[in-house]
């Protein structure tokens, strides 16, 4: 018997054939692009230009997905998730979720905060008293704080803190999350509190403090009030030994252009007795449950009748609280601020989407989008660091957007 070649049918047969495959793996409905303001010509055109990110062994692999209006139209995987065997992408694949961890710990702590468990402009010392009597290094000098730093900073990242990259973790990978926070801290804050906005590790203190308000760990706090709510399956900090073959390899390019192993499932630090549970960066997690997550924040803090946070703290989460700030290593501009976890669009009309547009990424490779006026969500997970310098973000979203039926 001859194989069946796809190309011979156009885009949306393949799409229909593929959904009703879908639907038996996803928690998402599939529906026809354009029962949904989505052109399948146009989508055609996305999966062409991602493609061409792997044909060009840029990275190893990418999937996207997009779900509108509470309808999965479109979900792509190409590449392989191990290069060395050609173990081809799968849609239940686990990536290294890096900084698209953040949103979710944010979350976690305004479930604390809408207890009552805390005000925003609480100081951090207040429940670590390690946080007081803070120093700052400005050039070879260090002086005393003359600020606090509170809550509301380590949520939108004007805490005076630094970045720490991939190495730092891995330094302190025999650290647990309390160990990690109240050695980090003794080192000077670089600026004044409330006063700039820099990126930073802060949402690992958001972590230890969901840890020390509640008296639970993070990995157990957020699968009893976010994962398990919401029936986000393949999202955890440490990766159940059961779930290996599932991990994507993470690559990094060298010079030569050439794809070298930068984490593998078998050696990899996510699958051996995590201790530190990054709460920046330690998530892993597939397409399906963030998308799970995305949905919930679409709709206002609930999905499939479980509310996991109200939606009037969801909307102070989602206001620019970067607006009286001085910016330091990314500019928003007029038309972007940052919220309480996510980054946020303030004008309509712009590149970046509708105002109100929400969402962050990932150094690995990992991007959402929620598109409130669109009631849109999309995504994309590569294992990858070239993403940045790619600027696959920026092109994702200009075809998801240029996609929309007018």
């Amino acid at each position: 018997m001859s194989k069946i070649s796809l190309k011979k049918f156009p885009l949306t047969i393949i799409l229909l054939l593929f959904g009703l495959l879908l639907n038996a793996q996803s928690t998402f409905k599939f529906s026809s692009p354009e029962s949904q303001g989505i052109s399948t010509e146009k989508l055609s055109k996305l999966k062409s230009e991602m493609h061409q990110f792997v044909d060009n062994n840029e990275f190893s692999a990418i999937q996207t997905a997009i779900v509108k209006n509470g309808k999965l139209i479109y979900f792509e995987n190409y590449g392989f998730s191990e290069i060395s065997s050609k173990k081809g992408l799968d849609d239940n694949d686990i990536f290294r979720i890096a900084s698209m961890t953040k949103p979710i710990v944010s979350v976690g702590l305004m479930i604390l905060y809408e207890q009552g468990k805390f005000n925003l402009n609480d100081p951090v010392h207040k429940f670590i008293p390690e946080f007081k009597n803070l120093k700052i290094k400005k050039g070879k000098k260090i002086n005393s704080s003359k600020n606090d730093i509170k809550i509301i900073d380590i949520l939108r990242h004007s805490a005076g803190l630094e970045f720490k990259g991939p190495e730092s973790y891995l330094e302190s990978i025999s650290l647990n999350l309390e160990e990690f926070i109240k050695k980090s801290i003794k080192d000077p804050l670089i600026y004044e509190p409330g006063t700039q906005w820099r990126y930073s590790y802060s949402t690992d203190i958001c972590g230890y403090l969901i840890e020390v308000i509640s008296g639970m760990s993070l990995d157990m706090f957020l699968k009893e009030n976010i994962f398990d709510p919401l029936n986000m399956k393949d999202t955890f900090f440490e990766l159940p030994k059961e779930k290996i073959e599932r991990l994507t390899t993470l690559y990094e390019k060298d010079k030569n252009g050439g794809l070298n192993v930068f984490d593998s499932p078998s050696k990899s630090p996510f699958t051996n007795n995590v201790k530190l549970f990054s709460g920046s960066g330690g998530l892993l997690s597939t397409t399906n449950d963030y998308l799970i997550f995305c949905q919930m924040l679409l709709n206002g803090g609930t999905f499939n009748n479980q509310r996991i946070i109200k939606n009037s703290t969801l909307n102070l989460m989602l206001e620019d609280h970067s607006n009286e700030l001085k910016y330091s290593g990314l500019v928003f501009g007029k038309n972007k601020g940052f919220g309480l976890g996510f980054e946020v669009v303030k004008n309509s009309g712009t590149k970046f989407g509708s105002k109100g547009t929400f969402g962050w990424g990932g150094m690995f490779g990992t991007y959402f989008r929620i598109d409130p006026e669109e009631k849109m969500i999309f995504i994309y997970m590569t294992q990858s660091f070239e993403t940045y310098k790619l600027k696959l973000a920026r092109k994702f979203r200009k075809l998801v957007y240029d996609s929309i039926i007018k």
